[in-house]
């Protein structure tokens, strides 16, 4: 892991941004969202709203996960199911169930409720609960990477060891073509997906264990590099996974 942790990158973006990074850690302190100074939700702050001291209440809490919606763009069916929570009068309660289920450290089987998950409710469970990690197609793309590299160092035997961490980790989102027609790499290919027994299209549950076990390893990988392991850490290294899964074909 030490490899990959202290590693030059060079990632364009786009065809207008061009950034060098000489450390994941690097990455994530370069990490910029042009437009969240709009928001009052932010990546760099937790949101405390579920805690019993919190005077909010379930409108606000409601307006809270719409805005993180608008803000990572998945606004999308992701607020009416926001609202038909609301309206049921089952958004806090199912929030809460979700955030006991995330921040139990001890717990890595699948929740035992309904659950819901997407691009947009990853992204609340993120900015709510302690030490998640956005799970989307970026930060999936970055551990999948991580992980096939850390794999062709190691024995056949290691290799099932560490299959026991990789198995139900997502591969998903389709790879991107450029304005310019070349191919953003995101996705991992069939022999890659079977080495690492990864899902495509598994259920929520299933989607919402892999989005638990990401965050254990975004978590061990930051706690490998800093002294002082803390929600701050925790979110560097989240981001720098976002930055890095970009595209794998410029690793």
């Amino acid at each position: 892991m030490n490899s990959v942790s202290n590693r030059n990158f060079r990632i364009n973006y786009n065809d207008q941004l061009t950034t060098e990074f000489n450390s994941i850690h690097d990455a994530g302190c370069k990490y910029n969202y042009i437009g969240e100074s709009e928001y009052q939700v932010s990546i760099d702050l937790p949101i405390n709203i579920l805690d019993a001291k919190s005077l909010a209440d379930d409108k606000d809490l409601l307006i809270t996960c719409i805005e993180i919606f608008d803000w990572g763009d998945v606004q999308k069916s992701n607020i009416l199911s926001a609202l038909k929570l609301h309206r049921k009068g089952d958004l806090r309660c199912y929030l809460n169930k979700a955030k006991k289920w995330f921040e139990d450290d001890n717990n890595l089987s699948e929740p035992n409720f309904k659950v819901i998950w997407s691009s947009g409710w990853t992204k609340v469970y993120s900015f709510m609960f302690q030490y998640t990690t956005i799970y989307d197609s970026r930060v999936a793309a970055f551990i999948n990477q991580v992980l096939l590299d850390f794999c062709n160092t190691i024995t056949d035997k290691e290799k099932l060891e560490l299959q026991i961490i990789s198995k139900g980790l997502l591969t998903f989102g389709g790879n991107v073509k450029n304005s310019d027609g070349k191919i953003r790499i995101r996705v991992m290919e069939k022999p890659a997906v079977d080495l690492l027994q990864l899902y495509k299209s598994p259920n929520e549950k299933r989607k919402m264990l892999a989005n638990k076990k990401a965050s254990w390893f975004i978590r061990y990988m930051a706690e490998l590099d800093t002294v002082d392991f803390n929600q701050k850490e925790f979110r560097n290294l989240d981001k720098a996974a976002f930055m890095l899964g970009f595209d794998l074909s410029q690793w």
